[in-house]
């Protein structure tokens, strides 16, 4: 029983190869470092979302964790690196894989095995022909956002990502779905 991270990306093998992995989750390290593979399912909902032809939850890829670090670009993020990868074909089988394998659970990160993978959509991992992932070494330098006085830029974030990220963040540390957070503020 191997375990699988699920993740829901707009982003492609490409983006992915350029920032150096998968990135960049609020997730457990204990989970990723346990786990084998990285498994990925398009989320076309983001507007930068990669218009590769892949459906909204369809499975689209498959890596082999070769590691995880944190972000050096985004406080309390995690980069899963890969060193191996498989595209997934354009079937039936992989259609709505995120809703199959998660019952469309809202936050982007989920655990699975890889018996998870085999029931839900008749994937076996020990028969994938894998390619040679290759991520940009320079990726997650802090030269690459460093101000003149060396400290690291954060870009502005709207209201709604910074609410949405405090979200993410207490549904991961108090072990309970997203959906049973909310958030109110009074001015």
């Amino acid at each position: 029983m191997s375990g699988v991270v699920g993740i829901f990306t707009g982003k492609d093998l490409k983006m992915m190869e350029s920032e150096g992995g998968s990135g960049y989750w609020v997730a457990r390290t204990d989970r990723i470092k346990g786990s084998e593979y990285v498994f990925f399912m398009r989320n076309r909902r983001e507007q930068w979302a990669a218009k590769d032809g892949v459906e909204h939850g369809q499975a689209f890829a498959i890596g082999k964790i070769s590691g995880c670090i944190p972000s050096q670009k985004y406080d309390g993020r995690k980069l899963i690196q890969m060193s191996e990868y498989s595209l997934l074909p354009d079937n039936s089988e992989f259609k709505k894989a995120w809703k199959k394998l998660t019952n469309g659970q809202r936050y982007p990160v989920a655990y699975l095995t890889t018996e998870n993978l085999l029931e839900a959509l008749d994937l076996d991992v020990a028969k994938i022909s894998w390619s040679t992932f290759n991520a940009n070494p320079d990726a997650e330098s802090v030269s690459d956002e460093a101000g003149l006085d060396g400290e690291t830029m954060t870009d502005e974030k709207e209201l709604s990502e910074i609410i949405f990220e405090a979200k993410e963040m207490i549904a991961l540390a108090a072990d309970v779905d997203i959906d049973k957070i909310s958030i109110q503020i009074s001015f």
